[in-house]
């Protein structure tokens, strides 16, 4: 509980934040523009795609240990539960795919705007 109170708190925390960096760039800066959303659009999405594989690989650990457990418990059930595993592997995987196809639409859009 203490660790979900901290990992919230520093989520509110960077919300409450970004808008630190949101600031305008000075007169004639075109190019330099161009180059710190390209920068920050890089960050975001690596950040992203990290968090995101962490928390994908996290899960699926818990779900391959669970079912291992759950078949070894009773072994007449094991293609039913091997059927659900895979299904809930799959839909994990799929979440880390879709921030994937997100953090390369952050990482093309700056460059399109630009």
């Amino acid at each position: 509980m203490k660790k979900l109170v901290i990992v919230m708190g520093l989520m509110l925390a960077a919300g409450i934040l970004t808008p630190l960096y949101a600031q305008e760039q000075a007169a004639g800066g075109g190019a330099l523009k161009s180059a710190e959303a390209l920068k920050w659009a890089i960050a975001t999405a690596g950040f992203a795609l990290g968090i995101a594989a962490a928390g994908g690989a996290l899960g699926q650990g818990r779900a391959v240990a669970s079912a291992t457990e759950a078949i070894a418990r009773n072994p007449g059930a094991a293609d039913q539960i091997r059927g659900v595993t895979i299904l809930g592997l799959v839909l994990i995987e799929s979440l880390v795919l879709y921030v994937l196809l997100i953090s390369l639409f952050i990482f093309i859009v700056p460059n399109r705007l630009f």
